[in-house]
């Protein structure tokens, strides 16, 4: 599991995450970033691997707006992605329910969080957490909320490790 956390602010759109593998028996850093770069977009993800390696490596994303909208991450964004993982073999469909990982995009100065079932939540001013550290991360955000982004993302992160025993306190953080 992981912990991957977004912060917008006037500042900018900053996204972080531990770099963890692990199953229900073992924990260890990898060299596989679970934050990273492609093209205008900043994205971290949650849960697989091959989740991440497909969203960074296989599934061409589309050309932001100057100005995002909620509209084009919902009906553009995300449908590429949705057919991305389906045309690789990663989509997952459960009583006629499709699925796959949560993921957080940051982007021309917004910040987007698609959980598992592709839905998308836009935001504005604030911060948000996903992966089994999240509720520790949250929590930390919050406590820190006076202190720099980077610094502030950090020391959340590393609460999460230290609570958290899917979690490493090793990490990496990406301003957009």
């Amino acid at each position: 599991m992981t912990c991957i956390i977004g912060l917008i602010n006037n500042k900018g759109v900053y996204i972080g995450a531990d770099k963890s593998r692990s199953t229900s028996v073992f924990i260890h850093n990898t060299l596989i970033e679970k934050v990273f770069r492609k093209d205008e977009y900043v994205i971290a993800y949650t849960e697989s691997f091959r989740m991440g390696q497909l969203l960074q490596h296989s599934i061409k994303l589309p050309e932001p707006p100057k100005k995002m909208t909620i509209a084009f991450m919902v009906y553009e964004f995300v449908e590429i992605v949705r057919e991305g993982f389906k045309e690789y073999g990663y989509s997952r469909i459960s009583s006629n329910e499709e699925s796959a990982g949560s993921f957080i995009v940051g982007v021309n100065n917004s910040l987007f969080h698609i959980e598992s079932d592709y839905q998308v939540d836009y935001l504005t001013d604030g911060f948000i957490a996903d992966g089994s550290g999240s509720q520790y991360a949250l929590g930390a955000m919050e406590a820190f909320k006076d202190v720099d982004p980077e610094s502030r993302i950090a020391q959340s992160i590393k609460i999460a490790a230290k609570f958290c025993p899917s979690v490493t306190a090793e990490h990496s953080i990406i301003k957009v």
